[in-house]
């Protein structure tokens, strides 16, 4: 997929005129008829973002928003329909005077649906044509911005916050009421945990927190949005990492710091850019992410600054510019994977579904370039053309209404070429008033001719789709130029072109297309010449994998099928028709066979001539790049798996289609990522169902300005390709990646379920993909708005996933999907590899049309390494590093070359020795002085070799140092997660009581204020009253006192049994890892001796008159000094490692004492600031709230144990 660098990316956000953001007066139609007919009085404004429709009933005092994202089209003049009731505009005289009510009249087609029958049809009615017009223009440019619809998680929340500041508010009042907004966050759920975390925060931005109070917007800013956003997720994972960089002891990320972070964020494959690179880039930021506050910019960015960066599109997880249109687009139609659809013109299932023409304008509108019409005779005998499903209940639609429908919308969001795929089913009379139509409405669009700089003749390739902008082709049956006039003759119709029977033989009837031998338990299949000119063709099967066994095409009841033959443009007749065992065979041909094409037809077919498919060796000799073939997914799957390099050389010259097996009734679709790594161009889907293929077909296609085309890799496009697409190989001339991926927690503002799952899906190459849950990451903590998936250290090495070898990562790409513990879809998104960026990123969670959930989001951490094979790893270090082995010393490089004179005679010489090992050649130099001039004979160089070939050379597999990563075991996971499973329950054991007292410490405080307040306010205080309010306040002081050491000594002795049970765990945990270092230590030295043992036997079974007995002893002695050396170097692991892991096991226990402690003495230090605040506000005449309330509410202390307190070891989790 390359990229065309001389183009910058011209994508721009929305930019609002200030009218449109003051509103329009309109009237709104009613969108259910059942309600009375009466139109609303409605105020029409575009929030300043560009992200709502806001409409303002001035009659019912009501506000809603229309989401720009989900607008689909708009539509005013002769495209509207007028809905049901518009007369009433005619009985009270609006519009009938001056000009007619449809050019006035604006209708959106709005929804997450391609369906039209379930998309919401709102109507507005304005004051002149002109401002219709204007409307409807501007929202559909708005809706289909390509920025609005790849938000950044930081857009995500001015979205969301423009929602509550516009759709929230009182229209009379102009306040935001603080209920509303909080059934607005728990999605009208009752959920009283939420509610006052939400209160609580709420309360700490000093804004109103009672149920019954109001919000002013103008001071609920974004920049307190994002605060109180900030408070609800906790971001600890953010400010671990933020103190990670700069140190404990500072609070702001200076440009220095800022540097090497951006060094390390976009630190790709080939970046080679030094850290003076990043200056201005990184004060560009400091600045633009520090404006919220001037006194930020001169000292760096604060954690909530930075948050703000890591969130917004400066950090998007994709390369902006590959949302742009970035690729070449001047290569043949066959290098492009082309958005496809099948049966469009269905609204539901395929046998009870509705035709539509609308559905034609929807899928055309998401840039689909390839739409399906199957044509046939009109039921009324008219001669006029009807576009149905053929011998289905379906009803149609007329063909000139949906000709007229393509017209309008071809190029209506991309200008490259659009294909009609036709299937004809229409006399000659109907298929040529089709022709006519499509000369007469398409007019200068429709390709009538060739091109003059790509004739369609062999070896020429397919024209570019630069060069058929604004150009549609019509993929139909197509005449032979040589055909005669036997073309129609009857005599020629005895073998049926679109089917063939299956029989068996002990029925009566005579076939000669198929038949079956009873003597196989297969069915063996031959077609026989149907004439001259087809030669001899063998008839491949179209579903040889159409049921579960892959074997069986027909049921039991053989002679009650027809198998249809995928022929010319006819492929996708059903392929398995059970019929009535009455009718006669000529009904039954007559009822599948697609029609001949007409001369009139056949002169608009160019470069997508359909033929039928025979063999790829005859393809090759045709070298007709204009002639395509359709398979059905399961004939394509076949032949992918026997003939894949030749299908893959196929689609490298012309196109191929494939659509959905006939017995897919429901309309759901086929995975297409099985497919386009065979370089298929067009999988046709059904767009009505958004299920998971089509979610994939969407995220694919939503990259290059979603202009319908996608270049596909160049490792596909290859003409003379060695490339296996089945076998898991690296690909010639491309570099596979190593890509790790932590996911460290999950944003959810408006989430009313727990997102309980992760589920991480690789698709690409066969080889590179991963089964289904297969890297399944489980929440660790929920608190009703963040997910916590990774609790381990920021700079931890443990990894969610791990694909150790993406071998061809143009064509692969990653998915996330968030989902409930019953399996329930929350958000999921579509990642191509080659357009990912490193680091740390916040992937924007999506619905099934691929549109930005506003509030949900992944933080994750992503590395890409190159893959290097074990062989090739030393030779690519030197490559990095080409000055690493270096000889400095000018001695040794006379004697090395006194070495490579000598190499043939030497038997450690370096030609011997293998690249991978770690024994460097100047330790041989005292044995080669002995062993040059007793093997200078060639007939000892099998023992030269078996010296060479020792497995004992290999130091780097057999003195591998362990890491833990290499030692975890189950045992040692499951031992982990009963310690943490233990842990958490003492936490839920305790919270119970810890709520308990906390609210006796909140009421006690609250009661010591009221006390004292109400004293302090009598107008006519005396001596005794004063003393009676110092009294009382000693009281409650006692009273407060007494609470806060129950709370603490609940907390304490909640603390120590986690300590202690997080301690013996940490000494079973090392205990563990301990034995597996030490089994795996003597599981070496037994491989070392193993091996030593062999080589000794293999030498020894030479015995034979020509072997020198010094020479074996001298060969067996080599050995035997390689075997202790590489013994000594075992050993020295050995030792390091258990060094190393008691050191690692003192200083984790050491941390896990600390946490404790520190949080109890975080716990006594919040407590006793709680306690000085509320006895320091009577110190003070502005101890009253802002609201007026007497109570004034504290902050809970539930805040510092909502999460069950986390193991802070590195070695809890491999590494």
């Amino acid at each position: 997929m390359a990229i065309r660098s001389y183009r910058a990316s011209s994508l721009t956000s929305n930019e609002i005129p200030t009218d449109l953001q003051l509103g329009t007066f309109a009237l709104k139609w009613p969108e259910e008829i059942k309600k009375a007919l009466t139109p609303i009085v409605v105020n029409l404004s575009i929030d300043a973002k560009g992200f709502y429709l806001i409409c303002l009933s001035k009659t019912k005092k009501e506000v809603e928003c229309f989401d720009l994202a989900l607008i689909h089209d708009t539509r005013t003049g002769s495209q509207v329909l007028l809905p049901q009731g518009h007369e009433y505009f005619q009985k009270n005289n609006i519009g009938v005077l001056d000009v007619p009510i449809a050019s006035k009249w604006l209708t959106i087609y709005y929804g997450n649906t391609y369906v039209p029958t379930e998309l919401r049809l709102i109507h507005f009615y304005f004051e002149s044509p002109s401002i219709a017009e204007r409307w409807a223009k501007q929202l559909f440019q708005f809706g289909h911005n390509q920025i609005l619809r790849n938000l950044s998680s930081l857009d995500c929340l001015e979205k969301l916050h423009s929602r509550i500041i516009h759709g929230l508010i009182d229209p009379d009042r102009k306040t935001i009421s603080v209920k509303s907004f909080i059934q607005f966050l728990c999605k009208n759920i009752h959920d009283n945990s939420k509610e006052k975390t939400i209160l609580r925060a709420l309360d700490y931005l000093k804004l109103p927190c009672q149920m019954d109070s109001v919000i002013n917007p103008a001071e609920f800013t974004f920049n307190k949005f994002f605060r109180l956003y900030m408070h609800l997720m906790g971001c600890r994972e953010i400010d671990n990492l933020f103190e990670s960089m700069i140190g404990k002891n500072r609070r702001y990320l200076s440009l220095e710091y800022m540097k090497v972070f951006l060094r390390n964020q976009n630190a790709s494959l080939n970046d080679t850019f030094e850290l003076n690179h990043y200056e201005q880039k990184g004060k560009d930021l400091i600045t633009k992410y520090t404006e919220h506050d001037e006194q930020l910019k001169e000292k760096g960015m604060s954690n909530e600054s930075f948050l703000r960066y890591l969130l917004s599109f400066d950090n998007l997880i994709i390369d902006p510019k590959k949302l742009d249109l970035c690729m070449d687009m001047n290569k043949p139609l066959a290098h492009y994977y082309i958005s496809s659809s099948h049966n469009t013109y269905l609204a539901g299932y395929q046998w009870t579904g509705r035709s539509n023409v609308e559905m034609y304008r929807q899928v055309l509108l998401t840039g689909c370039r390839c739409i399906e019409l199957d044509v046939v005779d009109s039921e009324k005998r008219n001669d006029e053309p009807e576009i149905k499903h053929k011998n289905t209940p379906v009803k149609p639609v007329l063909f000139i209404e949906v000709i007229v429908a393509i017209k309008e919308y071809a190029f209506k969001v991309t200008p490259y070429p659009l294909i009609l795929s036709i299937e004809n089913h229409c006399g000659p009379k109907a298929q040529a008033k089709m022709a006519q139509y499509f000369i007469d409405i398409f007019a200068e669009s429709l390709i009538t001719e060739p091109l003059k700089t790509h004739p369609c003749e062999e070896n020429y390739p397919l024209p570019s789709p630069n060069d058929l902008k604004y150009k549609i082709l019509i993929k139909n049956k197509k005449l032979n130029s040589n055909q005669s006039s036997k073309v129609n003759n009857t005599n020629k119709q005895t073998l049926p072109r679109k089917s063939t029977t299956i029989s068996a033989t002990s029925s009566g009837d005579q076939s000669t297309d198929i038949s079956t031998t009873p003597s196989s338990s297969k069915i063996s299949c031959h077609m026989t010449q149907s004439d001259e000119s087809s030669k001899s063709k063998e008839e491949l099967f179209e579903q040889l994998s159409l049921l579960s066994n892959h074997e069986q095409l027909v049921n039991k009841n053989r002679r009650d099928c027809v198998l249809i033959d995928d022929e010319d443009s006819s492929e996708e007749c059903t392929d398995i028709n059970e019929t009535n065992p009455n009718e006669s065979q000529t009904s039954i041909n007559d009822r599948y066979r697609e029609s001949k094409a007409t001369k009139a037809m056949s002169d608009l077919v160019h470069y997508v001539v359909p033929v039928r498919f025979t063999t790829f060796v005859l393809a090759e000799q045709r070298n007709r790049s204009f002639e395509m073939s359709s398979f059905s997914e399961d004939r394509a799957f076949n032949l992918i798996r026997e003939q894949a390099k030749e299908f893959l050389a196929y689609n490298q010259r012309q196109l191929c289609r494939i659509y959905p097996r006939g017995i897919r009734w429901e309309s759901s679709n086929f995975n297409p990522y099985i497919y386009w790594p065979i370089g298929c161009q067009m999988c046709a889907l059904n767009y009505q169902t958004l299920d998971v293929p089509m979610q994939l077909n969407l995220g694919f296609f939503s990259f290059n300005n979603a202009c319908g085309y996608i270049e596909k890799p160049s490792a596909l496009c290859q003409l003379k390709s060695s490339f296996d697409p089945r076998i898991r190989m690296n690909v010639e001339n491309v570099a596979g990646y190593q890509i790790y991926i932590k996911v460290i927690s999950g944003q959810f503002l408006c989430q009313d379920r727990e997102p309980t799952f992760v589920d991480i899906q690789m698709y690409g190459m066969y080889g590179d993909v991963n089964k289904r849950h297969e890297f399944l990451v489980r929440a660790k903590y929920w608190n009703g708005f963040q997910a916590v998936y990774d609790d381990t250290d920021i700079d931890s090495d443990k990894y969610s996933v791990r694909f150790p070898n993406v071998t061809l990562p143009e064509m692969a790409s990653l998915r996330f999907v968030v989902s409930t513990e019953d399996g329930t879809f929350i958000g999921q998104s579509l990642i191509p590899i080659a357009h990912i960026r490193p680091g740390y990123r916040y992937v924007v969670l999506r619905n099934q049309m691929n549109i930005p959930i506003n509030s949900s989001s992944l933080l994750i951490f992503i590395q890409i390494n190159i893959h290097i094979n074990a062989e090739d790893q030393d030779f690519a270090n030197k490559l990095v590093e080409p000055l690493m082995n270096q000889i400095k010393n000018p001695k040794q490089l006379d004697q090395n070359s006194y070495n490579e004179k000598n190499q043939y005679n030497n038997i450690f010489s370096s030609m011997f020795v293998r690249n991978h090992s770690l024994v460097p050649i100047q330790q041989t130099n005292t044995v080669r002085k002995q062993s040059v001039t007793i093997l200078s004979d060639e007939k000892y160089s099998y023992q030269k070799h078996l010296i060479a070939a020792s497995r004992l050379h290999e130091r780097k597999t057999l003195c591998k140092v362990l890491s833990l990563n290499d030692i975890i075991s189950e045992e040692v996971v499951k031992e982990d997660r009963t310690i943490r499973n233990q842990l958490r329950r003492i936490s839920m054991d305790y919270q119970k009581k810890i709520d308990k007292e906390e609210d006796r410490f909140e009421k006690s405080l609250n009661l010591q204020y009221n006390e004292i307040y109400a004293q302090r306010n009598k107008s006519n205080m005396t001596n005794n009253s004063e003393n009676k309010c110092r009294t009382t306040n000693e009281i409650h002081k006692k009273n407060i006192e007494q609470v806060e050491q129950n709370l603490l000594a609940i907390y304490s002795t909640k603390f120590n049994l986690q300590e202690e049970l997080a301690c013996n765990g940490l000494n079973e945990y090392y205990n563990v890892i301990e034995k597996h270092i030490k089994n795996d230590y003597t599981r070496q030295m037994n491989q070392i001796d193993r091996i030593l043992q062999e080589d000794q036997i293999i030498l020894l079974q030479q015995k034979s008159s020509q072997t020198h007995s010094k020479v074996r002893a001298l060969i067996i002695q080599t050995l035997e000094e390689m075997h202790e050396d590489v013994k000594e170097q075992l050993q020295i692991n050995f030792q390091t490692n258990l060094d190393q892991l008691e050191e690692h096991k003192c200083m984790e226990i050491q941390k896990c004492l600390e946490k404790y402690f520190n949080q109890l003495e975080t716990i006594k230090v919040r407590l006793q600031h709680l306690t000085n605040r509320n006895e320091g506000d009577f110190q003070n005449d502005n101890s009253l709230s802002t609201h007026g309330s007497k109570i004034r509410p504290t902050i809970s202390l539930t805040a510092l144990s909502e999460y069950p307190l986390k193991s802070t070891r590195a070695s809890s989790e491999p590494v």
